[in-house]
């Protein structure tokens, strides 16, 4: 069966996702951007001949013909329609993030509650096979502890929206896909003490836990360059390590190479690598067939994403 699409935001990530519906053998029927002479728009439609533009949202979500959306609207239009996206029956996949405020997104969804649960979030890196080897393993037991390092482009998220997205910087740059992967991993996490530095760039640094109180360990800087990632610690002395996230490595034991300067060296002995594929954009293929299925297991539900939300608020609460 062929399913009908309608797009919101027509920018470089709804090609993505529309290469992905094409692929699936479905049909992207209608999308919006600002104007009908938006760049993103002329861009969208050559690839896209046969889809048509909307002239308005509602458009697309009260069209008979659509069975499925796809929102990829900016953070500051999807908070507008933030309320009528979720209203809508039609299942909607929403390009991260769904909004930036935990009390304003609770209000809303508690008045969408009877349409909420057909609508995720597009956190792809959910559907990454690196990930669902690791989670498996978490799984088993064992955790000991985790460190989260992210490296946080502030230079390229100013250029590209602007002066006033340092606050928003947590919600649409790296932070948000890794911090949701730590839900995903390792459920519910609490904020025990934070630190920030913001003379420059804001950096955070905090300490978390899991529900069975397992430490996590966490550091969000500009431009670092450190291994960015997840390194994930195990009793059975094993280091798995995400990084970049579309590859895990497994550690065990020690090389130890002779003495050079009197200095003896130990290289950490990998019994373990998975890279993720990158035919197409990694997780998009998984994440659109799922969708499109309503198998919400693996995805980010709206009302779960409260949960991501409400810890980057709280990171970057003042002092």
């Amino acid at each position: 069966m062929t399913f009908k699409f309608g797009i919101i935001g027509c920018g470089s990530v709804a090609i993505d996702h529309a290469i992905i519906i094409k692929k699936l053998g479905h049909k992207v029927v209608l999308g919006i951007t600002k104007s009908k002479n938006s760049k993103n728009w002329k861009s969208f439609k050559k690839i896209f001949p046969e889809t048509k533009f909307a002239n308005k949202i509602s458009e697309i979500l009260n069209n008979s013909e659509i069975q499925y959306i796809v929102s990829c609207l900016p953070v500051t239009e999807q908070k507008k329609y933030c309320k009528k996206i979720l209203a809508t029956e039609k299942p909607v996949l929403i390009e991260k993030p769904l909004h930036d405020n935990f009390f304003q997104l609770k209000k809303i969804i508690s008045t969408t509650r009877l349409s909420i649960n057909n609508k995720i979030v597009g956190y792809n890196r959910r559907y990454y096979q690196t990930v669902n080897i690791l989670k498996k393993r978490i799984k088993k037991g064992g955790l000991k502890n985790v460190e989260i390092t992210i490296s946080e482009n502030y230079p390229n998220l100013i250029k590209k929206y602007g002066f006033k997205i340092v606050k928003n910087a947590l919600h649409v740059g790296s932070s948000s896909h890794i911090m949701d992967l730590a839900i995903f991993l390792f459920g519910p996490l609490n904020l025990h003490k934070k630190w920030s530095y913001k003379k420059k760039f804001i950096s955070y640094s905090a300490v978390l836990s899991t529900k069975n109180n397992i430490p996590i360990f966490l550091n969000i800087n500009s431009y670092d360059h450190s291994l960015v990632g997840l390194k994930v610690r195990f009793d059975d002395e094993t280091l798995w390590i995400l990084s970049p996230i579309e590859k895990l490595q497994v550690y065990k034991g020690y090389d130890i190479i002779g003495r050079s300067n009197k200095i003896r060296r130990y290289f950490p002995k990998k019994i373990f690598t998975y890279t993720e594929s990158t035919n197409l954009r990694p997780g998009f293929y998984k994440q659109m067939k799922d969708f499109i299925y309503r198998n919400y297991k693996l995805s980010c539900k709206a009302k779960e994403s409260l949960q991501l939300i409400k810890l980057l608020n709280d990171l970057d609460k003042q002092f």
